[in-house]
């Protein structure tokens, strides 16, 4: 991007400080016929201009934003309300009035070097004494509690500095914390993992398109508007005024609550990419994936936010969510402040003190004065405090939980999660507080009805094999579509067992989306093709899921194909798209653009361990094992505590006839994860080929423990015993792969010709 793009609205505009009135060429205020009329005559070339806002606001440059000064014509206490909000401050110009004391000789020591911020007639500088490399500040993002700061880099887009300016502290610090991020990173500031094109824009600028050149590895990105201004909201433009308003913004098509949801969905949620074409009206899911706690760290197992993680995600797995409650039945949508306060709980009492219906769905009605144990006037007595709990993001900006659980101290003890307790009484312990709510609600709170699904959650994260049918049982009766797709997608580690794939068969007529997509991923994983049946399904969402699951049999010019390339070319500029589009290369047999693609990935991610290990494994695929052994043994290096790496390289060692290695690896596996089942089996395999009959009867009899169903475990033990010759146990393995399935006639056979042996 550069300064002299024709797109760029901002570029051509002068600079006005934050007070002055702006000249209007028109005069003062006009009649809806005459802004209409002017608008009309700048269209047909006259060069008269329409009307504007004419008055004073907090904003940082009205200059800037041209079309929404025509709305605040006929709008101004709207645009006032917009001018002063964190909307209108989320993408500006610097200026004297916010930028004198940040950039005025200060330092930042961060990831082992020292940043220092200056000022000279150029602009403002960061200069990086480790990599003795300046940089000129071009544009903000932000005012309160932190302002971040942009600087150009070197293919055509942005940098966001990770050090911020805190306003209310005057200093600078890291929004990484003590989280050590080095150049080369992808997360490091000078990283993909901060490129401000693809992965902040959207949400800050209005009508953005990133515009990325995969050839040229660059950005020509352009926007209509800095900031999310009117357009962003209320859009799409119309291309003459509207007849009767003289609005040029159709009046006439009402946007449904869930619409006007969506919209504010597409920026305050986690999610990925599809395109850039989402517009007001839309359907979220046609143009996002919603990040669900599918694995950990990102969410906490009862779908609290434990990273930064918007407010999306939660609502969707609430009770609130599924009910109805959107954002706008809190928020004031030009301020973006609180309808009602919270301090005295007006704003929750406001439903929850009347029993008032959203959506046809009654609130149940709360006695503040009996629902908590905490006395009324303190903060425990507050909704938000128990219900939505702050969390610190980019390492200073507290902002609340959306999920709305009711805290539960006793999943604390058990599995660490935080509750408002302690958040509160911090000089108390869980168990303190798990007591306090037993002896206050009883044996049996409400918030136990969700126990069973969080722990499903966590031992799933945990790889535990015997959390399968809990996963199932919790996915039957779960009424709320987000945590159904969350507990499907979490039982992809066992895609392969007929009741996985009964469940998501069924769930291709869930009303939920994310679940119907999270069917297709399941289903694909086993090659089902009822997944199919989701090649057609109305969100893109889904069919996205149904093309990745069957890539490998859709026709290269499929409308199917098609859509899943264009959606991972819009992601070609980050890691995770390149890497997609190196599968779509393998599914079309393009060994070379597959290579081309993996290449890009490690580049750009080159301390990613799942990189490695994807090209790993393509390598391996291209009877390159020996390449393939190095590259997974560096993925072990950067995640040594990973089972599944080392199972990986142990199988790639044995590829290469590294069996002394290969041992060793699948050690280290189960050191790590001892019930790794396809680690021990695999080692059992290998100790027999050594010569370590013992340890292979062994592996093989902890797995038949570990796995009670499975009859490929105590078949592949009674063909070892049998073949070392010993026929009494070889009996006993086949007969008990018997019980386990009655007609495999292998067995039967191992137990006729055994059975003779021994007698």
């Amino acid at each position: 991007m550069s300064e002299t793009e024709p797109s760029r609205v901002s570029s051509k505009k002068p600079s006005v400080k934050k007070w002055v009135v702006l000249i209007v060429v028109l005069g003062a205020l006009v009649g809806l016929g005459t802004m209409m009329k002017a608008w009309m005559e700048r269209r047909a070339g006259t060069g008269v201009q329409p009307a504007v806002f004419t008055g004073g606001s907090e904003h940082w440059d009205q200059n800037e934003v041209p079309v929404s000064m025509q709305c605040g014509a006929c709008h101004e206490k709207e645009f006032r309300q917009w001018a002063g909000s964190d909307h209108a401050w989320a993408f500006r110009k610097l200026g004297d009035q916010w930028e004198s004391e940040a950039f005025h000789n200060m330092k930042l020591s961060a990831h082992g070097s020292v940043l220092q911020f200056s000022t000279d007639g150029q602009g403002r500088t960061v200069h990086d004494g480790q990599a003795n490399t300046s940089w000129r500040a071009e544009w903000a993002t932000g005012r309160i509690p932190l302002v971040q700061y942009l600087v150009p880099a070197k293919d055509g887009g942005y940098h966001t500095l990770s050090a911020a300016w805190d306003v209310n502290r005057k200093e600078w610090f890291d929004i990484f914390g003590k989280e050590v991020r080095q150049p080369g990173d992808w997360g490091h500031w000078t990283g993909r993992g901060m490129n401000w094109n693809t992965q902040c824009a959207w949400c800050h600028m209005s009508l953005f398109h990133k515009n990325y050149d995969p050839v040229k590895d660059r950005y020509a990105s352009t926007w209509k508007e800095p900031g999310v201004t009117c357009i962003q909201c209320h859009g799409p433009l119309l291309d003459k005024p509207e007849a009767g308003t003289g609005c040029m913004i159709s009046t006439k098509n009402k946007l449904t609550p869930q619409q006007i949801h969506d919209n504010c969905a597409s920026c305050h949620a986690r999610r990925d990419e599809f395109d850039h074409d989402f517009a007001v009206g839309d359907r979220f899911d046609d143009h996002f994936q919603l990040v669900l706690p599918v694995q950990p760290g990102v969410f906490w197992p009862n779908g609290m936010q434990r990273d930064e993680d918007y407010c999306e995600t939660g609502l969707r797995l609430s009770r609130m969510g599924k009910a109805g409650v959107t954002c706008l039945d809190c928020h004031d949508p030009h301020t973006g402040t609180l309808k009602l306060p919270q301090e005295d709980n007006t704003l929750c009492m406001r439903c929850h003190g009347t029993g008032e219906a959203v959506n046809g769905v009654k609130a149940p009605v709360i006695d503040i004065s009996k629902h908590t144990p905490c006395p009324q006037s303190s903060m425990g007595a507050r909704c938000v405090e128990c219900h939505m709990p702050e969390s610190l993001y980019m390492a200073r900006d507290p902002r609340r939980d959306h999920s709305f659980n009711s805290p539960d101290p006793l999943l604390s003890v058990e599995l660490g999660i935080p509750n408002a307790c302690t958040m509160c009484h911090r000089d108390k312990s869980n168990e303190w507080a798990a007591e306090a709510v037993k002896k206050y609600y009883g044996p049996d709170p409400k918030m136990a009805k969700y126990r069973d699904r969080t722990r499903a959650v966590q031992h799933a994260y945990e790889g535990k094999e015997d959390v399968l049918p809990l996963l199932m049982e919790c996915f039957r009766k779960e009424e709320v579509g987000a945590w159904r797709a969350t507990l499907l997608d979490l039982m992809d580690s066992w895609a392969h067992e007929p009741a996985v794939q009964e469940l998501a068969a069924g769930a291709v007529n869930d009303p939920d989306a994310l679940t119907r997509a999270a069917a297709a991923k399941v289903m694909g994983r086993a090659n089902n093709p009822s997944a199919g049946k989701l090649l057609n399904d109305p969100l893109k969402v889904v069919r996205l899921q149904a093309e990745w699951a069957l890539r490998d049999s859709l026709p290269p010019d499929s409308p199917g194909m098609k859509e899943l390339t264009a959606a991972a070319l819009h992601q070609a500029d980050q890691p995770s798209g390149a890497m997609k589009l190196a599968q779509i290369a393998i599914s079309r047999k393009d060994a070379r653009a597959a290579e081309q693609w993996f290449a890009k990935a490690l580049k750009w991610d080159a301390t990613s361990s799942v990189v490695h290990r994807d090209y790993a494994v393509f390598l391996a695929s291209q009877g390159r094992s020996g390449e393939a052994v190095e590259q997974m043994r560096e993925a072990v290096r950067l995640a040594p505590r990973d089972a599944n790496l080392w199972y990986l390289l142990g199988l790639g060692q044995i590829e290469n006839n590294d069996e002394p290695g290969a041992l060793q690896s699948f050690d280290e596996a189960l050191k790590i994860e001892p019930a790794f089942i396809r680690a021990l089996f695999n080692r059992a395999l290998l100790n027999e080929k050594v010569g370590r009959l013992e340890q292979a009867i062994q592996d093989l009899e902890n797995c038949s423990s570990l796995d009670k169903e499975n009859p490929d475990i105590p078949f592949t033990l009674a063909v070892m015993l049998y073949r070392n010759g010993h026929y009494r146990d070889a009996a006993a393995a086949a007969a008990e792969t018997l019980r386990r399935e009655p007609r495999h006639a292998q067995a039967r056979q191992i137990l006729e010709s055994a059975s003779r042996h021994g007698k």
